[in-house]
């Protein structure tokens, strides 16, 4: 794994659980209800299949390039791999850090903006590959 990516990934997952378990933070914690786990769901499912599209672009250099910067126009495999899985992992401690309301808000937006991406991807001819 890429040196600088792993350090990224790690610096994430580090201030992503200090968020959750600062000193005074009265929103951390906050139970799920519903609509949030409904929203979660979505988000988990929108996410994934974006996951296994840009798998396919991944192994695809050919035909294919990446659009997110953070990941550069021809990443390798590994490096979406631990892309995703650092973003899925911080993506639920974020979630779960907010107040209900904000959470909603988060998923939802994080929703539309996956459910647009992935739509484009399979208008290209963008298939899923795990």
């Amino acid at each position: 794994m890429d040196k600088v990516l792993w350090r990224r990934f790690w610096l994430l997952l580090v201030l992503s659980i200090l968020l959750i378990w600062l000193p005074g933070r009265s929103l951390a914690g906050e139970p799920w209800d519903g609509t949030d786990k409904a929203l979660g769901a979505a988000a988990l499912t929108l996410w994934a299949v974006d996951f296994g599209q840009t798998r396919y672009i991944a192994k695809n250099p050919d035909r294919f390039y990446e659009n997110n910067p953070l990941l550069g126009k021809h990443p390798s495999v590994s490096r979406v791999n631990n892309y995703f899985v650092g973003v899925g992992i911080a993506g639920y401690l974020f979630a779960n850090y907010l107040s209900s309301d904000n959470r909603k808000m988060f998923l939802a937006t994080f929703s539309v903006i996956e459910l647009g991406v992935t739509r484009h991807n399979r208008y290209v001819g963008i298939k899923i590959d795990f």
